[in-house]
């Protein structure tokens, strides 16, 4: 896949420069692609060549950063695993791996407490293809403990309380969490069902379903436009998307999934295909999305009022979203064929920037370059963690100008 393409870009690039085009390893040119070097690292997941979570186990679809600061990471492929990073550490540590759990989608969040709760999954986005038979995905609970002293732990099972399967028959897809309320919300895989988990009650309830009827395709394709993501507003409201490219609400206080009169912005006649792969959530308490189809939208929660602005790349998905402490919004974008690119929207003059293709550069020790980036998150100290979602992965560091940029004066006419 990529590992090949990224090979014939630097044997190119060697002979670019070998030929009298330049005096580095590499163009300038091509470096000029990438995010700046200053401001990305990357860490392996543990601690190599042995203690390192193995190929084809490491592929980070959740992330998710606890009220202390640290970053909790679960992994998908062959075997599941959780692992952790202290900032104060610098360095990733492998917990254990969950026991016959092969996928974590976008189903990893923290509660108030510090307790970490994971949704367990088969494959997803796979056409709905070998749940015959399954009983259903697991949400579990694991409490931290001195993780931050704990040795290193690949191939030891994780200690986790199994707190019971949401909907049977189906995967925990993508899960939110209210922690002011202790209220967890999830959707579930292939069919679109909506619940919700009480921690203190222990207790599972299902509101309603986003998806009906499967994406118009061919006879074989078995897709439901299902939402990849979950927002939780301040009044503890729940948004995703569903059917069509519809927003649907969850109203915390009725208990109930309604269908508003929005829709995830898309080219016109795209909206079955188009869903809601990301959010994030400004301190006003603003929600930006990001779709499928590659465009940034802002969502006020409590007027209802949506604007689109734009595609940021000329790709599609925009993967996650983030909002540092300089009030930008920070993303990544890209489908599974091409490269990762992160992107920043300024939302004071509604400006954006391309910062690059994610690759680490340290040369003459290493170079790695990302292609697939499917899980965001952002770090208490303002560092955006990109995880790499490939059959060996790494976790990368973004660090943004952290300057708080001055709120906009807005001139009035005749000004």
């Amino acid at each position: 896949m990529n590992r090949r393409i990224f090979a014939f870009t630097v044997v190119l690039s060697f002979l670019l420069a070998s030929a009298g085009m330049g005096q580095g390893f590499r163009t300038t040119e091509y470096s000029s692609r990438m995010v700046s070097q200053v401001r990305i690292d990357l860490r392996d997941l543990g601690y190599p060549p042995i203690d390192v979570i193995p190929s084809d186990e490491c592929a980070i679809r959740a992330l998710a950063v606890s009220p202390g600061g640290a970053l909790y990471g679960a992994t998908s492929g062959t075997r599941s695993h959780l692992f952790v990073l202290f900032p104060e550490n610098g360095y990733v540590q492998p917990l254990g791996f969950l026991q016959g759990v092969t996928t974590v989608h976008r189903s990893l969040v923290i509660s108030k407490a510090g307790y970490v709760y994971i949704g367990t999954a088969k494959q997803v986005d796979n056409n709905g293809q070998g749940y015959e038979g399954y009983a259903g995905g697991h949400l579990l609970k694991y409490i931290p403990k001195n993780d931050e002293s704990k040795p290193i732990r690949i191939d030891t099972p994780l200690d986790v309380t199994d707190l019971g399967i949401p909907i049977r028959g189906e995967a925990v897809y993508t899960l939110a969490i209210d922690r002011e309320r202790d209220s967890i919300y999830g959707l579930s895989y292939p069919h679109g069902q909506f619940f919700s988990y009480d921690i203190a009650a222990a207790k599972f309830a299902v509101h309603g379903k986003v998806a009906e009827n499967i994406m118009p395709g061919e006879k074989f394709e078995n897709e439901k436009n299902i939402s990849r993501a979950l927002a939780v507003d301040d009044a503890g409201n729940v948004f995703c998307s569903g059917e069509n490219g519809s927003i649907y609400r969850f109203d915390a206080e009725k208990r109930r999934l309604e269908k508003l009169k929005l829709t995830a912005p898309t080219v016109l006649g795209r909206e079955p295909y188009n869903r809601v792969d990301a959010w994030a959530k400004d301190p006003s308490g603003i929600f930006y999305g990001g779709t499928s189809d590659g465009y940034l939208f802002r969502l006020n929660p409590k007027t209802l009022e949506m604007d689109n602005l734009g595609k940021p790349l000329n790709q599609y998905r925009i993967r996650g979203l983030v909002i540092a402490p300089n009030d930008k919004l920070y993303g990544i974008g890209g489908d599974d064929d091409e490269p990762a690119r992160l992107f920043s929207y300024d939302p004071a003059r509604g400006v954006y920037a391309m910062l690059g293709l994610i690759e680490v550069n340290r040369r003459p020790y290493y170079a790695w370059q990302a292609w697939v980036i499917d899980a965001l998150a952002i770090g208490n100290d303002g560092t955006v963690y990109l995880g790499e979602t490939e059959r060996k992965s790494k976790l990368y560091l973004y660090y943004p100008e952290m300057e708080r940029r001055k709120p906009a004066v807005s001139k009035t006419k005749g000004q």
